[in-house]
This record gives C-alpha cells, sequence and structure tokens, in this order.
C-alpha cells in the first residue's frame, strides 16, 4: 500500500500427488513441493530491490464438483484451504543505501490460503488452473515497517493419474 513500492511475482514449479476420492462429489487432499516468491522494488530516495524465494511444503484439501463426467473426460471445480510449511527462505537483497529491509526471520513458517479453481481430466492425464487467495500475513516485522505480504497467485498444473 505504499506508492513508492512496486511488486513482481515470479513463476515457479511444484511437483507432488493427490487422491481423489467420491463420484461426482468429492475430497481431494494433496500434499506438494512448491517454489513461490516475488520481486519487491523500492524507488524511495535509492533504489532497492528485493528478491523473496520461499520453498514450501504445501497441503491443499480440495472439495471439488464434476460438471461433466464422461468415460474419457471430465470437467471440474474445485475449492478448498491450502496450509504451507516454508521449508527454506531466500532473501536477496541488491543495489541501493538499505535503511531497512525484509530480513528471512520475518517471513513467518506457515501459509493459509484458499483456493478455487477448475479442472480436466482426459484419459489419464489431468488439466487444472486455480487461484490461491493469501489468508495471512506471511511479513511479521518486529518494531519494523509493516507489509502486508499475502501470498495471491496463480497455480496451472499438468497431472498423470495413475490409478
Amino acid at each position: 500500500n505504499f506508492p513508492e513500492v512496486k511488486e513482481e511475482m515470479k513463476a515457479g514449479y511444484l511437483l507432488g500427488a493427490f487422491v481423489r476420492v467420491g463420484k461426482k462429489i468429492y475430497i481431494q487432499p494433496e500434499a506438494m513441493f512448491a517454489t513461490k516468491g516475488g520481486i519487491i522494488k523500492s524507488e524511495a530516495g535509492t533504489s532497492t530491490k528485493t528478491t523473496v524465494n520461499l520453498k514450501t511444503m504445501q497441503i491443499p484439501v480440495l472439495v471439488g464438483y464434476k460438471l461433466l463426467n464422461l468415460k474419457v473426460a471430465n470437467l471440474r471445480i474445485m475449492t478448498g484451504p491450502a496450509m504451507s510449511f516454508i521449508i527454506d527462505k531466500e532473501i536477496t537483497v541488491s543495489s541501493g543505501n538499505i535503511e531497512e529491509t525484509i530480513d528471512d526471520n520475518n517471513i513467518k513458517d506457515a501459509i493459509w490460503s484458499w483456493q478455487l479453481g477448475a479442472g480436466v481430466d482426459v484419459l489419464m492425464f489431468t488439466l487444472d488452473v486455480r487461484y490461491e487467495w493469501g489468508l495471512n500475513n506471511i511479513y511479521d516485522p518486529e518494531g519494523g515497517t509493516s507489509y502486508d505480504m499475502k501470498n495471491n497467485l496463480w497455480n496451472i498444473s499438468l497431472g498423470w493419474k495413475i490409478l
């Protein structure tokens, strides 16, 4: 919420597994290793660029509904909470006269979010597109400037169903 601070998202990746239980309405718990992050640029006075890279273990629990259920393909919608445990934090600050920077000790170890999306299954392949809303502020400064850092991002995944 500061006009002199600009942020950009970074592309990451995810790798994991899911189980889908149910027919028309289903529950889908997942366990995924995912990378997340962004770039924060401050142009107040001197220019400072901070790159945040997070490696997480994400556990979504989704409730879904099959809109179209054919033998070779189906169309689904899903929603549910996701909890991410941060495994590794990497903060890189470059350029400028730095008075106050984001420290990896100020990034919380857990991220709560809500996911909403749609998916298509064709034979043994599955394609999901989801939006993830951050529910908690992941930045917790101790006496410093407070920034509203929430984990809002798009997830696009291609999977292979083995069962």
